[in-house]
């Protein structure tokens, strides 16, 4: 039958029929307190911003945390704690910072000589002294040495001239333990010249008292005697060798002094240093050679003046290949 009043009876989805009115504080259009969002719709988190309906963020797309800017996608992850956008620099070897233009053979040696001529002749009187003292010390324990084997000899053979049992073993025992003592001396000479050799190089200056403190000794007498027997094998075996590992081996000192390092470090950043300034470090190996060769030749006086005049032109190429100065 047809209503007499003419009104359309009300349907049921009509949200704004009458006694279905929504929710209060439930915003038009929106979900209705209580139910869930259909199967299969995107949960947004708390407090981040809603995605638009019906879009999905692409496939493979690295999610960033609220807040952080968006890495480019594709593009490497930067480490912790870096500045955005900048990378670490690398790590520089020894031999000069980076974009050094490494000075010639040449030049560096002829640098070297004209610098260690002037600093030598301000420094005489210490430098001589140093090693004068030293050379002394050498010539008594020679003489206690001689005096030693001499006397040992003598007892160890009977009326007769012939060698007692064990004498040809306490010998041979008494040469090693001169050997071991000449080159413990030997390696504390070196340390002490190299110790004021840094020294010119920072101030320009040294004094007689500074060869006698050395810093580090420990670390510089293991250094020494590792370079030492590493050359004194070597040149055992083949002779070859022992001259290559001392090449090599050459600025040993060095580092455990002026840069602080440890022995086998020291060894390790000597080799590098030597092998990436080939041709400088060659021509510096030959010239104190040579200067050696000259102050042993003068019965032992002239190498109160070769040996601190080869380790300053050595002390100077060593911070000119690092890309540092000395003391004018």
């Amino acid at each position: 039958m047809t209503d007499p009043t003419g009104a359309t009876p009300p349907r049921d989805d009509d949200p704004n029929a009458a006694g279905q009115q929504p929710p209060a504080g439930e915003p038009y259009g929106q979900q209705p307190s209580g139910q869930q969002p259909p199967t299969g719709a995107p949960q947004e988190p708390y407090g981040q911003p809603q995605q638009p309906y019906g879009q999905q963020p692409p496939t493979g797309a690295p999610q960033q945390p609220y807040g952080q800017p968006q890495q480019p996608y594709g593009e490497p992850q930067q480490p912790y704690g870096q500045p955005y956008g900048q990378q670490p620099p690398a790590a520089q070897p020894y031999g000069g910072p980076a974009g050094y233009a490494q000075p010639s053979a040449g030049s560096a040696i002829g640098d070297g000589f004209s610098w260690a001529w002037g600093k030598f002749t301000q420094n005489a009187g210490p430098l001589i002294g140093g090693l004068a003292v030293y050379g002394a010390a050498l010539v008594v324990l020679i003489i206690i040495f001689f005096s030693i084997i001499i006397g040992g000899t003598a007892a160890a053979t009977d009326a007769y001239g012939n060698v007692r049992p064990g004498a040809a073993g306490a010998a041979f025992g008494a040469y090693l333990i001169f050997f071991a003592l000449v080159l413990l001396f030997a390696a504390f000479v070196q340390a002490a010249v190299i110790r004021v050799v840094t020294e010119v190089m920072n101030t320009g200056r040294t004094s007689f008292g500074s060869f006698f403190r050395i810093d580090r000794v420990g670390t510089v007498l293991l250094a020494a005697l590792l370079v030492g027997l590493g050359t004194g094998i070597g040149t055992a075996l083949l002779y070859l060798p022992g001259i290559v590992f001392a090449f090599f081996a050459q600025f040993t000192l060095f580092f455990v002094i002026d840069k602080g390092l440890g022995a086998i470090d020291a060894i390790k950043a000597s080799f590098q240093l030597a092998y990436k300034n080939f041709a400088t470090a060659a021509l510096l190996y030959l010239v104190v050679l040579v200067a050696s060769s000259i102050g042993g030749s003068l019965c032992g006086i002239g190498a109160l003046v070769t040996t601190p005049l080869a380790m300053l032109v050595s002390g100077f190429v060593f911070r000119r290949l690092h890309g540092e100065g000395v003391a004018a």
